[in-house]
């Protein structure tokens, strides 16, 4: 990997000693601030870098939008806040299950400061045979259906689809989901009526999230289903990993498996051992299509480029998807799976 690329990894490592941020402090002064700054944007991790970079006390020539983008986080992450806690006194009211995953729920877990985190969007899970009744309820908030278009039933399009896309009136997007994995297989019971976690967030709000024992397979799954290619999901799970005790990760690497997170979890915690600094768990099993995730992750991290923008760049993904669980029946169904989502579009 480059150096400076390297070095955002440094400055995204969960946990950093004085002594850490003494190192990565002349690794600054000596750096390309500009080419951090592009990469910084490239992974969406300015407030991880902002944050290492103000506590090592050196600030390297061209690094400035690095800060300016950190506070913009800030910003929209307290707006995301509180349009969170908007969408979840509705649904409450309601007595509509939901969950509300990744954003500020894990930032705060992951980094006791949900305004770290870039949150692009509010992911919110309800149950399947729920989604007309939520789409009523985010028209009432003034919400409007973007993906698929609005002619489109929402229920029957998540027949076949994990989401759906939605914009409030003030330009706040909310993506809802049915489940959490692409393929059915994927996390079967990390659904909405789980017993959730209630995670406080900027504004005094408690919001509902995915208990401990889903949270970091969810993860996995997420990050494998993409290939890992942005830094700032790998960081957000190092970072809980490292707030895990030892023999609780222990626990949830040997359920993963039987939990519908097939080989992702494994893959994850050693990728974020090998680039983040993560602790392993004993006798972790890998086996080679596990090595062989971590090679394409590590790989589409290494691409300074947008997978979207570069041709065959998304192939990689596929790859990895089709990798996620042992077995040529999961291999073969998310092949057909595929297929038919071309065919739909």
């Amino acid at each position: 990997m480059e150096p400076m690329l390297t070095l955002l990894l440094d400055c995204c490592r969960p946990h950093l000693s004085d002594a850490d941020l003494a190192l990565i402090g002349a690794r600054l002064a000596a750096g390309d601030g500009k080419r951090l700054a592009f990469l910084a944007r490239r992974h969406r991790v300015e407030g991880l870098v902002w944050r290492s970079i103000t506590r090592a006390g050196i600030v390297p020539l061209g690094a400035q939008p690095i800060g300016e983008a950190a506070r913009r986080i800030a910003a929209d992450g307290f707006a995301m806040a509180l349009e969170s806690g908007r969408v979840h006194s509705a649904f409450s009211r309601a007595s509509l299950p939901h969950l509300f995953v990744k954003g500020q729920t894990l930032g705060a877990l992951a980094w006791s400061d949900p305004l770290l985190k870039q949150q692009l969007d509010i992911d919110l899970l309800v149950p399947p045979n729920a989604i007309n009744k939520a789409g009523r309820l985010l028209e009432a908030l003034g919400y409007v259906q973007q993906v698929p278009d609005p002619s489109v039933d929402a229920a029957d399009w998540h027949r076949s689809h994990k989401e759906s896309q939605w914009r409030s009136d003030d330009g706040i997007l909310l993506d809802l989901h049915s489940r959490l994995g692409d393929h059915p297989a994927l996390l079967p019971t990390a659904t909405a009526t789980v017993t959730p976690r209630k995670v406080e967030v900027p504004g005094g709000i408690a919001l509902p999230t995915l208990p401990d024992r889903l949270l970091l397979p969810y993860l996995a799954v997420h990050g494998t289903s993409s290939a890992w290619f942005r830094v700032k999901w790998l960081a957000d799970f190092a970072a809980l990993v490292g707030r895990t005790p030892p023999e609780t990760v222990a626990t949830i690497a040997d359920q993963a498996p039987r939990l519908g997170a097939g080989r992702t979890f494994a893959a994850a915690l050693i990728l974020s051992n090998r680039l983040l600094g993560t602790r392993l768990p004993d006798n972790l099993e890998a086996d080679r299509a596990t090595s062989r995730l971590v090679a394409l992750a590590t790989a589409m991290i290494g691409n300074p480029g947008e997978p979207t923008q570069q041709r065959f760049g998304t192939l990689p993904i596929h790859r990895s998807q089709l990798l996620m669980v042992p077995g040529s029946h999961y291999f073969l169904s998310e092949v057909v799976r595929k297929l038919g989502q071309l065919l739909i579009r």
